[in-house]
């Protein structure tokens, strides 16, 4: 996507940072999610005097049709389980506190990390609401504890996480998604409803199309950048495609459903080596799904079939022999 960019800062707060953009070419909101927190825990995992040093990164995903419920949600309570299993769409939680949300590819999400000491919740919502201010031509500013708003309806709603190094801020974007879908899968408690007076969760959002009809997801991106570039004081220096840095990556994904469980497996390559693992399950032995990701995040891989083979003849683990036969077999079909 053209327009999305790796910015070099002079100064921010006394230090010298770049700011980062990460754009995902992924729709999958299983991918995203463990990207996101994997970007945080791995921010996090710095000392506090290295990663002062760091740069702060903005990251941009969508995703195809999904439900993301809060950290602490009652997932039955929350949605229409019903319409869900029935449309066949994908159910998550993230790591983030609030509210049940529907997303599909009329809706782009936007993340800020950022060292936990440079964190400010208020200066990343007016960066948000000045961009999007400035390209439809309407006021938008913070409403309430979350939500950002124009003419008093939301089209976006955000979260939070900090740790005790890194920060992390995301939220949503309602360009353009399908608002029936929201009160068709979602089922809030009547008096969040009734606290806004709306009779539904589609009466009170918006979509910017609504201002601007021609308006597009890299419309918007360009335009939280460019006021991101103005509050860090950035220049730019254009990449393509996944940008971190000045590092370009090619990120793979695969999936599977086994009898234990749904297998996410995502692979960052650079130049054929495949320098991080991520998976995500819904395998209830969480910590078997944990071994095989520390164990294939030792070293970096040579991008072969043979090379995750040789790491899983080296796991041991209680009653998973099985799990890890069948885990090797489909390795060696998709990286074959």
């Amino acid at each position: 996507m053209s327009g999305i960019h790796s910015y070099f800062t002079h100064k921010l707060l006394r230090m010298t940072e770049r700011i980062n953009v990460l754009l995902s070419k992924e729709t999958d909101i299983y991918f995203n999610v463990a990207l996101e927190n994997y970007l945080l825990s791995s921010y996090g995992k710095n000392s506090r005097e290295e990663f002062s040093n760091k740069a702060p990164l903005l990251f941009f995903w969508r995703n195809s049709p999904c439900v993301i419920v809060g950290r602490n949600q009652n997932v039955w309570s929350e949605c229409n389980l019903e319409n869900i299993k029935m449309d066949k769409v994908n159910i998550v939680r993230r790591f983030t506190g609030g509210g049940a949300v529907y997303q599909d590819l009329g809706n782009s999400c936007f993340t800020f990390i950022s060292p936990a000491d440079n964190y400010s919740f208020e200066a990343n919502c007016n960066i948000i609401c000045s961009a999007v201010g400035d390209l439809i031509g309407e006021k938008c500013s913070p409403s309430g504890r979350n939500d950002l708003c124009v003419n008093g309806l939301k089209f976006s709603g955000t979260a939070f996480r900090v740790l005790p190094n890194a920060a992390l801020h995301h939220g949503t974007l309602l360009i353009n998604i399908n608002k029936g879908s929201l009160d068709k899968y979602l089922t809030p408690d009547k008096s969040k409803l009734e606290k806004h007076n709306v009779q539904s969760i589609k009466s009170r959002v918006t979509n910017l199309a609504h201002f601007k009809p021609d308006i597009t997801a890299e419309n918007v991106f360009d335009a939280i950048v460019e006021k991101a570039v103005e509050f860090y004081g950035a220049k730019s220096t254009k990449d393509d495609a996944w940008i971190f840095g000045d590092k370009v990556l090619d990120t793979k994904s695969f999936n599977k459903r086994f009898e234990f469980g749904n297998i996410h497996l995502c692979l960052d390559i650079n130049k054929n080596v495949v320098e991080r693992v991520w998976i995500f399950s819904d395998c209830l032995n969480a910590e078997f799904i944990q071994v095989l990701i520390e164990k294939l995040n030792v070293s970096p891989l040579e991008y072969k079939a043979e090379a995750f083979v040789k790491v899983l003849d080296t796991i041991e683990f209680p009653n998973c022999q099985a799990m890890i036969s069948e885990i090797k077999d489909w390795v060696g079909s998709i990286l074959a």
